[in-house]
């Protein structure tokens, strides 16, 4: 019983001193005099646009998670909304998010390389999805969260495309994952195994399909994505499906 009583004021003083850390750590962080001028340099670069660097043509939705928020701080909302409405617009069947899109007229055809989809709700741009990839939908959801918190459009999530709201989509997109990247076995979603910034697999010359080649894998990021996106859901971008959300997540045990 000492034993007991022993270790668990351990845990209670390693607590109290990991907090006094993290504060300290905290006001270090918000006295540094650098993190102001990286911050206005983020910006810097943000102000130039949307997509991932001068190489690339499209806007990527695992880039466009990322910086989202900063964007928020020197685009207009409606900028940043039309954005988002285009990766819905371009939505699979299925609920499946495209990786990113490029204008119609930059989109080149190269064999073996992106499949290119176009919709009639989309007339301007086009998208493909590396399948190789699980983190789309999740990043889309919390794209969606983070604008939603920053610019407080909640109408955002009513908006109708086609025949759906935006908040019908979003749940179509996890959906997806349940349905086409669930591994009973493991109670986890996998993908491919890729290599390099996560993007391509070695199996094949571009490396973003998933072919017969392929070689699956569990990783810690997919899973990490879709929890954090499915307690986004239940925070505030589909609270009139808790329910279901709550489902979803418990299936992670």
């Amino acid at each position: 019983m000492k034993r007991t009583i022993a270790f668990a004021l351990s845990l209670i003083l390693l607590g109290c001193k990991i907090q006094n850390d993290n504060k300290e750590l905290g006001q270090k962080i918000l006295s540094n005099a650098q993190f102001a001028e990286v911050k206005k340099r983020a910006l810097s670069v943000v102000k130039t646009g949307f997509n991932a660097g001068d190489g690339y043509g499209e806007v990527w939705i695992r880039d466009y998670n990322t910086f989202i928020e900063l964007s928020a701080e020197v685009f207009d909302s409606n900028e940043l909304e039309e954005n988002l409405l285009v990766f819905f617009k371009l939505q699979g069947q299925d609920g499946s998010i495209i990786d990113g899109f490029i204008p119609k007229e930059k989109a080149v055809e190269v064999e073996g390389g992106y499949d290119y989809i176009y919709t009639d709700l989309e007339p301007n741009y086009t998208g493909h999805k590396n399948t190789v990839e699980t983190d789309h939908e999740s990043s889309l959801v919390q794209a969606v969260y983070k604008y939603v918190k920053k610019t407080g459009n909640k109408d955002f999530l009513n908006k109708k495309i086609g025949d759906k709201t935006v908040a019908d989509r979003i749940e179509l997109s996890m959906q997806f994952l349940m349905n086409k990247r669930w591994a009973d076995k493991y109670g986890l979603i996998y993908g491919a195994t890729t290599a390099d910034w996560g993007d391509v697999q070695h199996a094949h010359p571009w490396g973003v399909y998933i072919t017969e080649e392929t070689k699956f894998c569990i990783d810690i990021y997919d899973n990490a994505m879709m929890l954090v996106a499915l307690d986004n859901m239940h925070d505030g971008t589909h609270p009139q499906n808790k329910k279901k959300v709550d489902t979803d997540t418990e299936r992670f045990g």
